[in-house]
């Protein structure tokens, strides 16, 4: 057996504003240790896939940073998406490529920016998903027991364990993010998992699903070359010009009778927002989070990233604070999901340009 992943790391990041901008976005910040989150991604998978292996899907414009990121990640796999159609293409067109690479070939599927530990314990738990979607012929996906009452993710309800393999079930159905009241209700039944958008199957068992759920994708692949190389950037323009945009959600896993759930035995936080970081190992007895050359005196739930000069605080509680070199946020630590409005702004020119983005 061999895992080959394939990590998305397409997204702007938009929620770690100022740190994360246009030509660095979240997935390339040292968020959790001292290199990007994206090396820390294929890092936590050392011993189970081997690097030359990988595949790394982002932004055409992102193509030079991310080989930067991941040098061991060979370039003709980092494959720069012309224009961001959501995850389904995306998967698809890695599956292509990868469809050659031997009946034993296991994709994983996994976001770039994600916090999951410990490391061997994903490493133990990817393995044993993909000896199931192997044998099987399934998708598994991995869910994650709730800890809270969370608006923010889709859900995936489980359903009967599998005959001889009862640490994974079926999937019931795939639920919307959901108001508070459904989302406690979730909490409270037991029968409920965040959905975590990672997933492990065969090349060609997604392939077969992509032609039954979603044609529109499937019919358009063999415009591709076999193998990425010379013609491959005009050929993924015409790929993406013609591709819907959505996720493989919608596209595949909604709808596909394949669909398997493994429960998560590590832990896993989306990362989607500055507050997050206070979720992390590095919080000190007063609830503080601090990066970079940060001074916090009598302060009290302080997320503070210095990055690009001394941070300090005084007598002050449940901040973020965040310096780079040019701008300086100070925020609400409850009002962390509003840092895109800011970056929404700049987008419509306030400040008098767009070069803080």
């Amino acid at each position: 057996m061999r895992i080959v992943p394939v990590v998305l790391a397409g997204g702007r990041g938009e929620r770690f504003w100022p740190l994360s901008r246009r030509h660095r976005p979240k997935q390339l910040l040292p968020l959790l240790s001292d290199r990007s989150m994206l090396a820390d991604t294929l890092g936590r998978l050392e011993g189970s896939a081997a690097p030359r292996d990988a595949w790394v899907i982002t932004a055409r414009d992102l193509l030079g940073a991310v080989r930067e990121a991941v040098p061991q990640v060979p370039h003709a796999h980092v494959v720069g998406e012309p224009v961001g159609k959501n995850t389904a293409p995306a998967i698809a067109l890695a599956c292509w490529w990868i469809r050659h690479a031997g009946p034993d070939v296991a994709v994983a599927v996994l976001p770039s920016d994600h916090r999951i530990e410990p490391a061997a314990k994903f490493r133990e738990e990817l393995e044993r998903a993909a000896r199931l979607a192997l044998e099987r012929r399934v998708i598994v996906t991995f869910g994650i027991p709730p800890t809270r009452p969370e608006t923010g993710y889709g859900y995936v309800e489980v359903g009967a364990a599998l005959p001889g393999a009862p640490e994974f079930h079926a999937v019931s159905a795939f639920r919307e993010k959901p108001d508070l009241e459904t989302a406690a209700r979730y909490l409270a039944d037991g029968k409920h998992l965040w959905n975590a958008g990672m997933f492990v199957f065969a090349p060609d068992v997604m392939l077969e699903e992509l032609a039954e759920h979603a044609p529109e994708i499937a019919a358009l692949l063999p415009m591709l070359p076999e193998r990425p190389g010379e013609g491959s950037e005009e050929a993924l323009e015409k790929f993406y010009a013609a591709a819907p945009t959505i996720s493989i959600d919608y596209a595949v896993m909604e709808r596909s009778r394949r669909a398997v759930v493994a429960r998560a035995g590590f832990a896993w936080d989306d990362l989607g927002s500055w507050a997050a970081l206070a979720t992390t190992d590095a919080v000190d007895a007063e609830g503080n989070v601090a990066r970079g050359p940060v001074i916090l005196h009598e302060s009290r739930g302080i997320v503070a990233f210095a990055d690009g000069g001394l941070l300090a605080t005084i007598g002050v509680e449940n901040l973020i604070v965040v310096r780079t070199g040019d701008v300086t946020l100070v925020c609400a630590r409850d009002r962390a999901q509003d840092v895109r409005a800011i970056v929404e702004r700049l987008k419509r020119g306030e400040a008098g340009r767009d070069g803080f983005l």
